[in-house]
Protein backbone atom coordinates (compact mmCIF):
# COMPACT_ATOMS: atom_id res chain seq x y z
CA UNK A 1 0.00 0.00 0.00
CA UNK A 2 1.08 3.52 -0.23
CA UNK A 3 1.90 5.77 2.99
CA UNK A 4 0.99 9.58 3.01
CA UNK A 5 4.04 9.82 5.06
CA UNK A 6 4.35 13.49 4.37
CA UNK A 7 1.23 13.54 6.56
CA UNK A 8 2.66 11.22 9.01
CA UNK A 9 5.82 13.40 9.38
CA UNK A 10 3.66 16.44 9.90
CA UNK A 11 2.17 14.96 12.63
CA UNK A 12 5.26 13.69 14.36
CA UNK A 13 6.53 17.65 15.06
CA UNK A 14 3.57 17.74 17.78
CA UNK A 15 4.20 14.54 19.20
CA UNK A 16 7.09 13.79 22.35
CA UNK A 17 10.15 12.93 20.80
CA UNK A 18 11.95 9.69 21.47
CA UNK A 19 15.57 9.80 23.35
CA UNK A 20 17.75 9.88 20.02
CA UNK A 21 19.79 6.41 19.27
CA UNK A 22 23.55 6.87 18.16
CA UNK A 23 24.31 4.41 15.90
CA UNK A 24 28.33 3.42 15.63
CA UNK A 25 29.85 3.02 12.55
CA UNK A 26 30.27 -0.40 11.30
CA UNK A 27 33.05 -2.20 12.63
CA UNK A 28 33.54 -4.28 8.59
CA UNK A 29 33.63 -0.28 6.92
CA UNK A 30 36.65 0.33 4.81
CA UNK A 31 39.43 2.26 7.26
CA UNK A 32 40.87 4.34 4.47
CA UNK A 33 41.30 7.79 5.56
CA UNK A 34 39.95 7.47 8.78
CA UNK A 35 38.04 10.90 10.52
CA UNK A 36 38.37 11.82 13.61
CA UNK A 37 36.22 11.81 16.51
CA UNK A 38 35.06 15.10 15.93
CA UNK A 39 35.16 15.38 12.32
CA UNK A 40 33.18 12.00 12.15
CA UNK A 41 29.26 12.30 10.96
CA UNK A 42 26.96 11.38 13.80
CA UNK A 43 24.07 9.24 12.68
CA UNK A 44 21.41 10.03 14.73
CA UNK A 45 18.35 7.98 14.43
CA UNK A 46 15.14 9.85 15.42
CA UNK A 47 11.98 7.26 15.57
CA UNK A 48 8.35 8.03 16.14
CA UNK A 49 5.48 5.55 16.39
CA UNK A 50 1.83 6.55 15.42
CA UNK A 51 -0.84 3.95 14.61
CA UNK A 52 1.43 0.97 13.76
CA UNK A 53 3.81 3.23 11.58
CA UNK A 54 7.34 4.25 12.08
CA UNK A 55 9.19 6.65 9.95
CA UNK A 56 12.83 7.28 10.82
CA UNK A 57 14.55 10.34 10.33
CA UNK A 58 18.08 10.57 9.86
CA UNK A 59 20.43 13.70 10.70
CA UNK A 60 23.89 13.90 9.93
CA UNK A 61 24.63 17.84 11.54
CA UNK A 62 26.88 17.94 14.58
CA UNK A 63 23.92 19.79 16.12
CA UNK A 64 21.09 18.00 15.06
CA UNK A 65 21.33 16.56 18.89
CA UNK A 66 21.00 20.30 20.21
CA UNK A 67 17.83 20.73 17.55
CA UNK A 68 15.97 17.71 18.38
CA UNK A 69 16.30 18.68 22.34
CA UNK A 70 14.79 21.99 21.70
CA UNK A 71 11.61 20.64 19.28
CA UNK A 72 11.16 18.47 22.40
CA UNK A 73 11.65 21.66 24.97
CA UNK A 74 8.88 23.29 22.82
CA UNK A 75 6.43 20.54 22.32
CA UNK A 76 6.23 19.87 26.12
CA UNK A 77 5.18 23.52 26.53
CA UNK A 78 2.86 23.81 23.79
CA UNK A 79 1.30 20.09 25.69
CA UNK A 80 1.05 22.47 28.89
CA UNK A 81 0.99 26.23 28.41
CA UNK A 82 0.34 26.78 32.35
CA UNK A 83 4.18 25.84 32.91
CA UNK A 84 6.60 28.73 32.84
CA UNK A 85 9.33 28.36 29.58
CA UNK A 86 12.04 26.09 29.71
CA UNK A 87 14.64 28.75 29.96
CA UNK A 88 12.64 30.32 33.09
CA UNK A 89 11.72 27.12 34.94
CA UNK A 90 14.78 26.86 37.50
CA UNK A 91 14.27 30.14 38.44
CA UNK A 92 10.45 31.01 38.69
CA UNK A 93 8.24 32.48 36.49
CA UNK A 94 9.66 35.89 37.08
CA UNK A 95 13.20 34.95 36.20
CA UNK A 96 14.93 37.09 33.50
CA UNK A 97 12.27 39.65 33.75
CA UNK A 98 13.42 43.43 33.60
CA UNK A 99 12.18 44.07 37.27
CA UNK A 100 14.23 46.75 39.65
CA UNK A 101 15.02 45.11 42.92
CA UNK A 102 16.22 47.62 45.77
CA UNK A 103 17.39 46.37 49.21
CA UNK A 104 14.67 46.24 52.01
CA UNK A 105 15.42 49.50 54.04
CA UNK A 106 15.64 49.83 57.78
CA UNK A 107 15.22 52.44 60.32
CA UNK A 108 16.87 53.63 63.78
CA UNK A 109 16.09 56.14 65.90
CA UNK A 110 18.06 59.22 66.56
CA UNK A 111 17.47 61.22 69.93
CA UNK A 112 19.03 64.81 69.73
CA UNK A 113 19.79 66.81 72.10
CA UNK A 114 18.94 70.55 71.12
CA UNK A 115 22.20 71.92 72.09
CA UNK A 116 22.75 75.48 72.92
CA UNK A 117 23.64 77.40 69.54
CA UNK A 118 27.42 77.79 71.11
CA UNK A 119 27.66 74.02 69.93
CA UNK A 120 28.76 72.63 66.79
CA UNK A 121 30.44 70.50 64.76
CA UNK A 122 29.08 67.10 66.56
CA UNK A 123 27.69 64.29 65.82
CA UNK A 124 25.88 61.20 67.24
CA UNK A 125 22.74 63.09 69.21
CA UNK A 126 22.16 62.20 72.83
CA UNK A 127 20.67 59.20 74.74
CA UNK A 128 16.79 58.53 75.13
CA UNK A 129 16.54 59.83 78.48
CA UNK A 130 17.86 63.43 77.61
CA UNK A 131 16.73 63.60 74.56
CA UNK A 132 14.35 66.79 73.30
CA UNK A 133 13.43 65.11 70.18
CA UNK A 134 13.67 61.87 68.10
CA UNK A 135 12.90 60.85 64.90
CA UNK A 136 13.38 57.98 62.52
CA UNK A 137 16.21 57.96 60.17
CA UNK A 138 16.58 54.82 57.17
CA UNK A 139 20.00 53.06 56.96
CA UNK A 140 20.69 54.07 53.85
CA UNK A 141 21.19 57.94 55.32
CA UNK A 142 24.58 59.20 57.03
CA UNK A 143 24.74 62.19 59.91
CA UNK A 144 26.46 65.26 58.96
CA UNK A 145 27.19 67.84 61.46
CA UNK A 146 25.52 71.21 61.27
CA UNK A 147 28.16 73.97 60.91
CA UNK A 148 28.95 77.29 63.42
CA UNK A 149 26.47 78.94 60.63
CA UNK A 150 24.04 76.64 60.41
CA UNK A 151 24.00 76.33 64.70
CA UNK A 152 24.41 79.58 65.40
CA UNK A 153 22.32 81.37 62.50
CA UNK A 154 20.05 78.83 61.51
CA UNK A 155 18.86 76.79 64.52
CA UNK A 156 20.18 73.50 63.20
CA UNK A 157 20.96 71.01 65.79
CA UNK A 158 21.04 67.78 63.39
CA UNK A 159 21.31 66.59 59.91
CA UNK A 160 21.03 63.57 57.80
CA UNK A 161 21.60 63.40 54.38
CA UNK A 162 20.90 60.32 51.14
CA UNK A 163 23.93 58.81 50.86
CA UNK A 164 24.70 59.09 47.23
CA UNK A 165 21.74 61.88 46.75
CA UNK A 166 24.54 64.70 46.75
CA UNK A 167 23.21 66.87 49.56
CA UNK A 168 20.44 67.22 47.38
CA UNK A 169 17.87 65.20 49.65
CA UNK A 170 18.75 66.04 53.37
CA UNK A 171 16.52 66.08 56.71
CA UNK A 172 17.21 68.38 59.45
CA UNK A 173 15.87 69.39 62.68
CA UNK A 174 15.91 73.05 63.39
CA UNK A 175 15.40 74.94 67.20
CA UNK A 176 14.30 78.69 67.42
CA UNK A 177 14.15 80.17 71.17
CA UNK A 178 11.73 82.93 70.40
CA UNK A 179 9.71 84.63 67.10
CA UNK A 180 11.47 87.68 67.14
CA UNK A 181 13.36 90.57 69.38
CA UNK A 182 9.64 91.08 71.91
CA UNK A 183 10.15 87.43 72.78
CA UNK A 184 6.81 86.94 71.40
CA UNK A 185 5.61 83.25 71.62
CA UNK A 186 5.73 81.11 68.69
CA UNK A 187 2.18 79.97 66.96
CA UNK A 188 1.80 76.84 64.79
CA UNK A 189 0.81 79.29 61.97
CA UNK A 190 2.13 80.90 58.87
CA UNK A 191 5.08 82.86 60.41
CA UNK A 192 6.38 80.40 62.43
CA UNK A 193 6.74 78.23 58.32
CA UNK A 194 8.30 81.78 57.93
CA UNK A 195 10.78 81.59 60.71
CA UNK A 196 11.94 78.59 59.66
CA UNK A 197 12.58 79.57 56.00
CA UNK A 198 14.45 82.42 56.79
CA UNK A 199 17.18 80.43 57.77
CA UNK A 200 17.23 78.14 54.29
CA UNK A 201 17.36 80.60 51.18
CA UNK A 202 15.47 77.41 48.88
CA UNK A 203 12.81 77.44 51.16
CA UNK A 204 12.28 80.63 51.68
CA UNK A 205 11.87 80.82 48.09
CA UNK A 206 9.54 77.88 47.84
CA UNK A 207 7.41 79.41 50.53
CA UNK A 208 7.20 82.58 48.46
CA UNK A 209 6.49 81.14 45.08
CA UNK A 210 5.12 77.42 45.59
CA UNK A 211 2.02 75.78 46.98
CA UNK A 212 1.59 75.19 50.36
CA UNK A 213 -0.61 72.88 52.08
CA UNK A 214 -1.18 71.75 55.93
CA UNK A 215 -2.42 69.26 58.26
CA UNK A 216 -2.72 68.97 62.01
CA UNK A 217 -1.96 66.03 64.09
CA UNK A 218 -0.88 65.08 67.98
CA UNK A 219 0.79 62.62 69.54
CA UNK A 220 0.92 62.23 73.89
CA UNK A 221 -1.27 65.38 73.79
CA UNK A 222 1.27 67.43 71.80
CA UNK A 223 0.06 69.52 69.07
CA UNK A 224 1.76 69.31 65.38
CA UNK A 225 1.47 70.96 62.30
CA UNK A 226 2.80 69.98 59.28
CA UNK A 227 2.93 71.53 55.68
CA UNK A 228 3.64 70.29 52.80
CA UNK A 229 5.77 73.26 49.98
CA UNK A 230 6.12 72.17 46.36
CA UNK A 231 8.58 74.57 44.77
CA UNK A 232 7.01 75.98 41.35
CA UNK A 233 10.49 77.09 40.49
CA UNK A 234 12.57 74.32 41.01
CA UNK A 235 10.94 70.69 41.33
CA UNK A 236 11.24 69.95 44.08
CA UNK A 237 9.09 69.38 47.79
CA UNK A 238 9.78 70.79 51.55
CA UNK A 239 7.99 68.49 54.37
CA UNK A 240 8.12 70.66 57.08
CA UNK A 241 6.56 69.34 60.95
CA UNK A 242 6.66 71.89 63.88
CA UNK A 243 5.74 71.88 67.01
CA UNK A 244 6.00 74.31 70.38
CA UNK A 245 7.19 72.16 73.32
CA UNK A 246 6.37 73.00 76.86
CA UNK A 247 8.85 75.10 77.27
CA UNK A 248 7.55 77.67 74.34
CA UNK A 249 10.75 76.70 72.09
CA UNK A 250 9.65 76.51 68.28
CA UNK A 251 10.99 72.71 66.95
CA UNK A 252 11.06 72.12 63.07
CA UNK A 253 12.14 69.12 61.26
CA UNK A 254 12.40 69.64 57.40
CA UNK A 255 12.86 67.21 54.56
CA UNK A 256 13.59 68.66 51.60
CA UNK A 257 14.19 66.24 48.37
CA UNK A 258 13.83 66.75 44.61
CA UNK A 259 10.69 66.08 42.39
CA UNK A 260 11.54 62.77 40.88
CA UNK A 261 13.14 61.51 44.06
CA UNK A 262 10.48 62.06 46.26
CA UNK A 263 7.90 60.68 43.59
CA UNK A 264 9.78 57.25 44.06
CA UNK A 265 10.81 57.78 48.16
CA UNK A 266 7.27 59.04 49.21
CA UNK A 267 6.71 56.31 52.03
CA UNK A 268 10.19 56.67 53.02
CA UNK A 269 9.63 60.47 53.66
CA UNK A 270 6.33 60.14 54.80
CA UNK A 271 7.49 58.09 57.64
CA UNK A 272 10.54 59.68 58.70
CA UNK A 273 8.21 62.94 59.03
CA UNK A 274 5.54 61.36 60.69
CA UNK A 275 8.45 60.03 63.30
CA UNK A 276 9.30 63.36 64.46
CA UNK A 277 8.40 63.78 68.32
CA UNK A 278 9.19 65.76 71.12
CA UNK A 279 9.36 66.07 74.88
CA UNK A 280 9.75 68.02 78.11
CA UNK A 281 11.99 70.22 79.19
CA UNK A 282 12.89 71.94 82.06
CA UNK A 283 13.48 74.81 80.31
CA UNK A 284 14.75 76.20 77.23
CA UNK A 285 18.54 76.18 78.08
CA UNK A 286 18.80 72.69 79.06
Amino acid sequence: RIRDRTSSRARAMFCLAAPPVFVRPDSNASTTNPKSVKSRARVVTHATRRSGDADLVSLEHPSSRRNILISASLAVAALNPKQPAPALAAYGADAGMDTATSTEVTFSTFYGAASPPATYGTLGGTSKDKAKYSYDVPNNWTEEAPTKVEKGAGGQDSRWVLVGGRGATKAYCLTLNRAGEDGAAFGLTDKALNAIAGADAKLQEAVTTGKITSTQSATDGQTYTTFSVKQSTTPGEFLIKITIDNTGRLFAFVLVAPERVFDVERKTFTRMVSSFVTYDSVSQFV
